[in-house]
């Protein structure tokens, strides 16, 4: 499945049930990266769990931010430095999946690479 019908199969996904679409990707994402991944939830005054809001992903320079505002998708993605959000920029939640996506993958390949090169290191 390419990258277009991925994100088309999320976004009709989401807009299925919302709610516990994104309660279920957030935990997946915390679960994958859990040192990168917050998630947001909110406890109303008398209810017995929280409900998710929304998930919070820390990239090098990116803070993406997905949320549920009335009932939609809402999308940002904030330019970090040192731990301060500088500018951010609202998005189309397609695009928010693609980018993320792509960040993800090029974090993975450096740690790939990092990893190869270490053992090599220690190899020698």
């Amino acid at each position: 499945m390419d990258g277009f019908d991925t994100q088309a199969a999320w976004l009709r996904r989401f807009q299925a049930d919302a709610e516990s679409n994104l309660h279920a990707f957030a935990l997946r994402l915390r679960e994958a990266m859990p040192e990168r991944v917050t998630v947001l939830e909110r406890k109303g005054l008398f209810a017995r769990s929280a409900k998710t809001t929304g998930v919070a992903v820390e990239m090098e320079q990116h803070r993406y931010l997905l949320e549920l505002v009335d009932g939609r998708l809402k999308a940002s993605i904030a330019m970090v430095v040192r731990d301060i959000a500088i500018s951010t920029k609202t998005i189309d939640p397609a695009e928010w999946f693609a980018k993320l996506s792509a960040e993800t993958q090029n974090a993975s390949e450096h740690a790939k690479r990092l990893a190869q090169s270490l053992s090599a290191f220690m190899a020698s």
